[in-house]
């Protein structure tokens, strides 16, 4: 029997493989060699508490190029982090490479490395990488690569916008893995161990509606005595400081402070975030952000929220449909989302429909089994491509 192969993960820079700074490009590589059958290093910045600390090969900046208009591309922090991945991948000869949202480093890998085949995975949108943008648009480049995944229908329309000459066929539609464990329980013990909770878990900006959602929750509570609203968040990437908010954060405490039942408990590791999920009987993402999967949608589903979710946000409406049991509003306005809170609190009957409907979904659409044969399919299909190209 043939070894499985070896796969390395190249993250950005900024992003962290940690327990308590994980960002969703993390935990979806996390989760992904979780229930790969390919062995899986992670190439990242070094951490005191990474996800996994056999997975990780912290990656140093090698401060020596001579790729000096790249950098008026990518910037010298991310070349020099493309010298030290580089220099690492030379000792490590993997079979796979994966180069999570760096369309640039993923063209420079796969040139570098002509008979390893490059797959770039796209976790944002497209439209907002300068590396797509004018004047510095490389997308005529991505051909090179052995496959790009798109994480949504929404992600892979926006990448055609950016870079139309990109072949259709080398474009793989794969959903993120989202293992949780509420997964395998049932929907009689996931809906027993529910609270009186309406919880909105994201970063703390106002793409993602923190400030309206705790607005909205300070308006409904003082009619529903028995819930409190719980938000779950960073001020920003990578880091649990919270001590120098901006005018918006500022807003949204102001906001959290307005009433007894409302609470922030900052940035949460992840296992304490999935946690809350289980327990809360609401999840509200109100977010307007472009989101390009919206791992947070179908974590709640899994755990058995009756969701909230903003038309206008990006692949969300796309990940979590109203077929799922969402109930979607239009602009996550104050008053949409105070509205719907008061819906789901007011019916314990319709809230629970929708929270199994969710589960059901869920199960459907994101079982980790199934998105990681899409994966094994992909690297037979890159690899073909990349033969075929030599």
């Amino acid at each position: 029997m043939a070894s499985p192969p070896h796969v390395v993960d190249v993250i950005p820079f900024k992003e962290r493989y940690s327990v308590t700074t994980a960002g969703a490009i993390a935990l979806c590589v996390d989760q992904l060699a979780g229930v790969s059958k390919a062995r899986t290093t992670v190439f990242g910045t070094a951490v005191a508490d990474p996800l996994q600390t056999a997975r990780l090969q912290s990656v140093r900046p090698f401060f020596f190029t001579t790729r000096l208009a790249a950098a008026y591309v990518m910037g010298w922090e991310a070349l020099f982090y493309f010298e030290g991945v580089r220099r690492a991948l030379r000792a490590a000869r993997p079979d796979v490479i994966q180069v999570h949202n760096r369309p640039l480093l993923a063209v420079m890998l796969q040139k570098e490395f002509p008979d390893i085949p490059v797959f770039l995975f796209l976790h944002n949108d497209p439209m907002s990488m300068k590396e797509l943008r004018p004047p510095k648009n490389i997308g005529g480049s991505l051909h090179r690569l052995a496959g790009i995944v798109a994480l949504s229908d929404w992600i892979e329309q926006r990448l055609y916008e950016a870079a139309p000459a990109v072949p259709r066929d080398l474009v793989h539609r794969i959903p993120n893995v989202v293992d949780c464990a509420a997964a395998a329980e049932t929907d009689e013990a996931i809906l027993a161990a529910k609270e009186r909770v309406a919880l909105f878990v994201g970063r703390i900006n106002g793409g993602k509606g923190a400030a309206a959602f705790a607005e909205a929750a300070a308006r409904v509570l003082p009619d529903f005595p028995d819930w409190k609203a719980v938000a779950i968040g960073a001020f920003q990437i990578g880091t649990t400081d919270c001590s120098h908010p901006s005018d918006y954060q500022r807003s949204f405490l102001a906001a959290v402070a307005s009433h007894p039942n409302i609470a922030f408990l900052g940035p949460r590791p992840f296992p304490e975030t999935m946690d809350w999920m289980r327990r809360a009987a609401i999840l509200a993402i109100p977010s307007r952000h472009a989101e390009a999967f919206a791992r947070v949608a179908v974590e709640g589903m899994m755990n058995g929220d009756a969701l909230i979710v903003c038309k206008k946000g990006g692949a969300l409406p796309e990940v979590a449909p109203e077929a799922s049991g969402a109930l979607h509003i239009e602009d996550a306005t104050v008053d949409e989302i105070a509205d719907a809170l008061r819906r789901l609190m007011a019916d314990d009957q319709d809230r629970l429909a929708r929270a199994r409907q969710g589960r059901a979904y869920a199960a459907s659409h994101y079982a980790p089994a199934a998105v990681a044969a899409m994966i094994e399919a992909m690297y037979a299909a890159g690899k073909a491509a990349l033969t075929a190209k030599h």
